[in-house]
């Protein structure tokens, strides 16, 4: 399965940043649901996905890219 992000979607202030590639590190955290990037030292939220779906490690992993328009989540393969 594959999540695409339009960058247009996030909130104004993360949008800023993300565009002035200023965040690094992306990841999901999966306890808030949220994929999450480091702004200096500061850990912030880049995009909540409660209101779509509940991601779950346990049997999937995933890539992640980034690109100006939009981030791209794959989720990938099933963990035995």
């Amino acid at each position: 399965m594959t999540i695409h992000i339009p960058v247009s979607s996030l909130d104004v202030n993360i949008k800023k940043l993300y565009l002035e590639e200023k965040l690094k590190g992306f990841g999901i955290d999966y306890q808030p649901n949220c994929l999450m990037a480091w702004y200096g030292e500061e850990e912030v939220e880049v995009f909540n996905f409660n209101k779509i779906c509940k991601l779950d490690n346990r049997y999937t992993s995933y890539n992640l890219f980034t690109n100006k328009t939009e981030i791209i989540l794959e989720i990938v393969g099933y963990k035995d």
